[in-house]
């Protein structure tokens, strides 16, 4: 679209090339400013409490905000969830402000109209006495609940209770024992509101082999992330057996959100090509966790649905191509669930040429010499994304890793 604009522009007559001339440096100039703004301005420290947290706030004169590819600057320019892209000294980072403008304008709003938020409101900044003896942790158990009347996808939701959810929170609590427990609850309750990414960021640390960027810490409202590579959707024409290492790694992402935890399941809901990132060894991590569903592994006895250990087998509609659709209410009444398989399979290996993001599949047009030798191979993708008895999706899903990891091997 852009080439294309351009394109036409060109089509001008020659007296109105000044014209052109001008609105290119124009245009330059500005993106020179835009791109290297203010890094105090953007943490909007001044809010805190009702912040993400403080705890880059000593290192953060030292970001550099530079776009490093055409993909940085591409994103910045017209992505609409104010990421970033920079250096922090030498190494390359992301930082985010987790939501739109309007977003954070109308949180502002929502904390400076309510009388029991008073005084954590920008505009009322001198009240510090929390009067009304607000419990914020209270106010987090209640946006993490599920509410299955209303099914709603939208933030971090914890279920089919939140009798664990302290036990949940404890690698932030660990990361943050120099804050006082109440700004760190406010911390967190801000961050369950608007976008949770930067607490699952934790409770599933990139240190512990867990497919997410290391989480740097918070400014103010900003986050600083590892920078980790370019989008999946820029992998689709890559070499083959490139995209088979990266569908492996993406069956291993799907495993481990389901089964690495003994605890808690997650299940990530927005699944898409441009949420997910590949770094140099072709191994996949989620940069985009705002809508994840987390289950807790072991309610109590008497908190168990009758078919709790029973695995959660989706059967929503298949009809179209690139729907994600599933329950809330079945995937919370079951220990586990091959939501994730599902998500990945269907929406990434579906052998399905309608698709308009990644016709055929993130592994379209097998080789022949690949696809003689390992005739199983499409077979298990179909069924992967719509498995047959005595097939389950998970089976399919992990014999279907186990076989790309063997093509790999082999063919390299």
């Amino acid at each position: 679209m852009i080439l294309s604009y351009i394109y036409n522009i060109l089509k001008f007559k020659k007296w109105e090339l000044l014209s052109l001339v001008i609105i290119l440096v124009t245009l330059k100039w500005s993106a020179i400013i835009t791109f290297r703004p203010d890094i105090n301005h953007l943490t909007e420290l001044h809010k805190c409490p009702a912040c993400y947290g403080t705890s880059a706030c000593s290192y953060i004169d030292m970001v550099d905000i530079t776009p490093y590819d055409f993909y940085s600057t591409f994103a910045y320019l017209f992505g609409v969830k104010n990421v970033y892209f920079g250096f922090l000294k030498t190494k390359k980072i992301v930082l985010k402000k987790l939501a739109q403008s309007f977003e954070l304008d109308e949180l502002d709003r929502t904390l400076c109209e309510n009388k029991n938020f008073s005084h954590i409101c920008t505009l009322n900044q001198k009240e510090i006495d929390n009067e009304d003896n607000i419990d914020f942790h209270k106010l987090v158990e209640n946006e993490v609940r599920l509410d299955f009347a209303k099914d709603n996808s939208n933030r971090l939701n914890l279920c089919p209770t939140i009798q664990h959810l302290n036990n949940l929170l404890q690698p932030i609590y660990h990361n943050n024992k120099n804050i006082a427990r109440e700004t760190l609850d406010i911390n967190i309750w801000i961050l369950t509101l608007l976008n949770p990414e930067p607490l699952l960021l934790q409770i599933l640390s990139a240190e512990e082999d867990w497919p997410v960027p290391k989480y740097f810490g918070a400014c103010g409202r900003i986050v600083i992330e590892e920078y980790v590579g370019l989008p999946l959707i820029v992998y689709y024409n890559k070499p083959w057996i490139s995209r088979a290492k990266i569908a492996s790694s993406l069956l291993d992402a799907a495993y481990k959100f389901t089964y690495k935890s003994m605890d808690f399941g997650f299940y990530i809901t927005d699944i898409s090509a441009d949420n997910i990132v590949v770094d140099a060894n072709n191994n996949v991590k989620f940069v985009d966790l705002e809508n994840v569903i987390v289950v807790d592994k072991n309610v109590v006895p008497t908190g168990k649905p009758i078919i709790w250990n029973q695995l959660q087998v989706n059967t929503e509609d298949f009809s179209c191509s690139e729907c994600l659709a599933f329950s809330h209410v079945d995937i919370c009444s079951h220990k586990t669930s091959d939501h994730n398989y599902y998500a990945i399979c269907k929406t990434l290996l579906a052998l399905d040429i309608n698709n308009s993001i990644l016709p055929g599949g993130l592994l379209h047009d097998i080789p022949k010499d690949i696809f003689k030798k390992y005739l199983n191979i499409q077979q298990l993708i179909k069924q992967c994304v719509n498995p047959q008895p005595p097939f389950d999706r998970v089976k399919a899903g992990i014999q279907l890793k186990t076989l790309l990891d063997v093509i790999v091997q082999k063919e390299t």
